[in-house]
């Protein structure tokens, strides 16, 4: 098993993942990425899935290999260009511990513990304001240790 792999830049390999991981090629595509993980050198690796389909298997070679990265101090990120993939990653609830992004300017951000920014403030301008509008109608919520949110409840009363 070959995957591609290239620098992106002095700190960032980036590791291509073509092909759908099943039973056959699992163990393979696993070991060729740990052997692919620097022992020096770049601190982070990023996985470019470049494929649609993410099965089970995928996932639990991506959990390892970030295991194997993090005890070696390396840290990993997940690009994820199709959005079928970030769903995928995103209801097995991956994709905060993967640390998924759509591009590799988002997974080197993603690898550095830097969040994306919303989509509305990426649309402001430059020393633009953000702020919150409340939700016109909304009814205060109970807060507190003592709110009961057990009760269901009935709209309209109180």
């Amino acid at each position: 098993m070959f995957l591609l792999s290239y620098h992106l830049d002095a700190a960032h390999l980036v590791v291509e993942l073509g092909e759908v991981v099943d039973l056959d090629n699992e163990a393979a595509i696993e070991r060729e990425i740990v052997r692919l993980l620097p022992c020096c050198g770049p601190r982070t690796i990023i996985v470019d899935i470049q494929t649609p389909l993410l099965t089970p298997l995928a996932l639990g070679v991506l959990l390892r290999v970030r295991g194997q990265a993090g005890e070696r101090g390396i840290s990993m990120a997940v690009v994820a260009g199709y959005d079928k993939a970030r769903e995928i990653l995103s209801a097995a609830g991956l994709h905060r511990v993967l640390r998924v992004a759509a591009t590799f300017p988002g997974a080197e951000l993603r690898s550095r513990g830097c969040r994306p920014e919303p989509e509305a403030s990426r649309n402001a301008g430059p020393g633009a304001r953000r702020s919150v509008t409340p939700a016109a109608g909304a009814s205060p919520r109970p807060r507190g240790p003592y709110a009961d949110t057990s009760r269901p409840r009935i709209p309209g009363k109180r």
